[in-house]
């Protein structure tokens, strides 16, 4: 079956659902462990959205600036309307590698409706209190063409087509890596008030956080590669490979370890935010390292991958306090 028709799709989606909910009716959910487990899609997302608003935080604390807890919120709903409504476009996708949660999502349509109310409430609110600038449009249009086809692009065999920035090979990583680097930044200096920063260590900063997110979008395509082959999804796993993909990985941190260490040694990097940017950089090579040994559950390797924006906020926060 090819997903991309979603008209068979649908229908079998649909025969899924049928048979799928009486099993789960039948199922004990009585305690905790299976509860939680069930709200695994939506508690997954608020985590995300979670270290969004903490990032942000750490961010002003890091540069010195006023804490603005609207700051952070207004950043938290637009990473949660982006991201939910991100679950409503990628059916294929989740159908081949997290049916629970496009089964999830699917069913609890009030998602949909909160997507929406999250967007123009943040958005209004930064108009009203004119404070909307370049890079909250920038995030709100990125998200837009990363969940449906808008770039007109072209190819030798298909000819000119709409794609979404998902369906670009390796561009899906790189954009995702880049907005969250750069807001993470870019957000509170543009809100605070004109300032000296130390210019140099943001960028060192920022391309950290950069190449931490790049790890972990194409980690996440190397577990799913199996799922997007089924789905007829071009990610750079499933055009590569998944060993070069993690090659990739690997010699990018190692690059960049040894770049660290040429500032370093050159006087242009403190001691603190050396250490910092290294243990940052060798920390994808742990869930890298499990996930090759099988030694956890895809579940934990997933939240080892997705906690280095909390582990960033962490470092934020400590080299603040220096």
């Amino acid at each position: 079956m090819d997903l991309r028709h979603f008209d068979k799709f649908w229908i079998y989606i649909s025969a899924m659902k049928t048979e799928i909910n009486p099993i789960i009716q039948r199922t004990p959910s009585s305690t905790l462990m299976a509860k939680v487990k069930g709200l695994k899609p939506v508690l997954t997302l608020l985590y995300l959205c979670f270290m969004g608003l903490l990032c942000i935080i750490a961010s002003q604390k890091y540069l010195g600036v006023r804490l603005d807890p609207m700051m952070g919120l207004t950043f938290m709903c637009i990473i949660f309307g982006v991201y939910t409504l991100n679950r409503f476009t990628d059916t294929a996708e989740d159908f081949s590698n997290d049916l629970s949660r496009l089964l999830f999502f699917q069913k609890q349509g009030v998602f949909l409706f909160l997507t929406g109310a999250s967007l123009v409430g943040s958005f209004g609110f930064l108009f009203l209190t004119g404070k909307l600038n370049w890079m909250h449009l920038l995030l709100l249009g990125m998200g837009w063409c990363y969940s449906y086809r808008l770039i007109p692009w072209y190819d030798q065999e298909a000819g000119f087509q709409l794609l979404r920035i998902k369906e670009m090979t390796f561009v899906k990583n790189l954009s995702v890596s880049f907005l969250w680097s750069a807001s993470v930044f870019i957000l509170p200096i543009l809100y605070s008030a004109p300032k000296h920063y130390h210019l140099g260590m943001i960028w060192m900063l920022a391309i950290g956080l950069f190449l931490s997110t790049l790890n972990n979008t194409l980690f996440d395509d190397i577990l799913d590669e199996e799922g997007d082959r089924v789905a007829g999804i071009k990610t750079l796993p499933t055009v590569w490979g998944a060993a070069k993909s993690q090659w990739l990985l690997v010699s990018l941190n190692i690059v960049w370890i040894t770049a660290i260490m040429g500032f370093y040694f050159a006087g242009k990097l403190d001691r603190l935010h050396a250490t910092f940017l290294s243990f940052m950089a060798l920390y994808p090579f742990l869930y890298m390292g499990l996930n090759l040994q099988q030694k956890l559950s895809k579940g934990w390797i997933d939240f080892l991958s997705e906690s280095d924006l909390l582990l960033f906020s962490i470092g934020l926060l400590l080299l603040s306090l220096v």
